[in-house]
């Protein structure tokens, strides 16, 4: 049996939550078309016969206004060292900003493998994912893996 903890991280709203309950197969977070609806870190286990994965879903990386943004900043952060894998989420629909950038600075820094997903493909059309593959790859810097979803 194998085991390991994954980290979900990105900017608010780019599906951190809905990827944690489809990848469970059930709801354990809840998800909103409002930012910041996931405030703590959520954890849970998807288990089969030869492992077993623990995912957390973390706030929203974002510009905080207010202290609590501060709080959910650092306790998203904070899971970037306490796992096995980091999985930051973009968006296949929207362009790379500078909110990404500042996510994948701290992913690459972080000195644990990182899978860079790029979400939402089916609002993009497939040469639109290639290309949006590519720019992340450039303007995020290195990952382990690519997986458009």
């Amino acid at each position: 049996m194998r085991s390991g903890f994954v980290t979900i991280v990105g900017r608010p709203n780019v599906g951190k939550s809905t990827l944690l309950n489809k990848v469970l197969g059930t709801k354990v977070t809840i998800t909103s078309d409002k930012p910041q609806t996931t405030r703590t870190r959520i954890m849970g286990a998807l288990t089969r016969p030869d492992a077993q994965i623990v995912f957390v879903d973390t706030p929203g990386i974002h510009k905080p206004r207010t202290l609590m943004g501060e709080r959910a900043n650092e306790r998203a952060l904070a899971t970037l060292r306490e796992v096995d894998v980091v999985c930051m989420l973009v968006e296949a629909n929207a362009p790379i900003g500078r909110g990404d950038r500042y996510v994948a600075e701290r992913v690459q820094t972080s000195g644990t493998p990182r899978v860079l997903v790029v979400n939402k493909v089916d609002l993009a059309s497939k040469d639109d994912v290639l290309a949006h593959l590519v720019t992340a790859s450039a303007a995020l810097g290195e990952f382990d893996a690519y997986v458009p979803l």
